[in-house]
Formats: C-alpha cells, sequence, structure tokens
C-alpha cells in the first residue's frame, strides 16, 4: 500500500511535472514482454563457443572474418595516429571537408586514390611534380620489347631496351 499525499491524492513516490497532473495513468504494461526470445541460442556466447568447440566450425556470418598479426601495433601509438590524422582533417577548408560531409574516412579513401590527384592539387592539398609527370608520360608511351628468340647476350639485351 502506498502513502497517498492529503491535497492530491496522488502516490508520493511518482514524479511530478507540468505535463502531468498526477491524476492519470499513462504507463503501459506488457506481462509478456516483446523481445523475440527464440533467438537467445543464436546470441549467446557460450552456446556459440560451445558449437565451436564441438565440431571446429565457425557459425556462418555475412561478414568475412579477417585475421592478422598485430603483435607489432602499439595502441597507444595507432592512437596518436588516428588523433593527428582527426586534427589535419579538421584543419582543410571547410568547401573541402563538406564535399565528404565532413567524414575523415571518405576522405582518406578520396586522397589515397592516384586518379584524384588534380582534384587535390586544385584545392590547393598536393604539389604537382613535372618531373614526376613526365617520367609517368614517357614510361606510359614506351612499349615494352622482348629479346629476339636465340638471343641471351646481356649486353644485347641492354642495347635493344635503350633504343
Amino acid at each position: 500500500m502506498s502513502i497517498k499525499r492529503k491535497a492530491t491524492g496522488v502516490p508520493k513516490n511518482t514524479f511530478r511535472s507540468a505535463y502531468n497532473l498526477g491524476n492519470e495513468d499513462y504507463s503501459e504494461t506488457f506481462n509478456e514482454g516483446i523481445t523475440e526470445q527464440h533467438h537467445t541460442d543464436l546470441c549467446d556466447i557460450n552456446k556459440i563457443l560451445a558449437q565451436f568447440m564441438e565440431t571446429g566450425i565457425m557459425p556462418q556470418t555475412k561478414a568475412n572474418p579477417q585475421y592478422g598479426d598485430v603483435s607489432q601495433v602499439d595502441f597507444q601509438e595507432m592512437q596518436n595516429t588516428l588523433a593527428t590524422a582527426k586534427t589535419l582533417f579538421e584543419e582543410l577548408p571547410e568547401q573541402v571537408k563538406a564535399n565528404f560531409n565532413n567524414e575523415m574516412h571518405s576522405f582518406l579513401n578520396f586522397a589515397e586514390n592516384p586518379d584524384n590527384l588534380p582534384q587535390m592539387e586544385e584545392w590547393g592539398l598536393a604539389v604537382k611534380n613535372e618531373r614526376l609527370a613526365q617520367a609517368l608520360q614517357t614510361q606510359a608511351g614506351e612499349e615494352t620489347t622482348s629479346l629476339p628468340a636465340g638471343k641471351s647476350d646481356e649486353s644485347d639485351a641492354a642495347e635493344q631496351l635503350s633504343t
């Protein structure tokens, strides 16, 4: 039995606000619950590991598991690297960040693609290296040649490649 206030008749332990005058009950009660209980075995980590230990097969998931040796990675060093990258991203001009919805990972994916170099140069985020551009153009323009059949002399190969 709860103790009621004399003036209003509202139990003392209820919260009153400007929207609740204290005389109406707006709560809902769920006796059976709304959680689907038939998924509990699929989500219980102990049962998942027990199944793995018994069969040796991981349960099927939509994600592809990735394994890697990260013993050489220091957690603090990685956190510092991420903080530096975030700081550098925050220093970019607002119009550049707006192109990527202010998302650092979108910008990093864009900046890693060499096809986007002209746009990065236009924004002033990359410096055009004329000598590198010329070297890449000449390398792309040259056709690879092979030695004629029967020739194995290195001097002939070097002479043919130089011409």
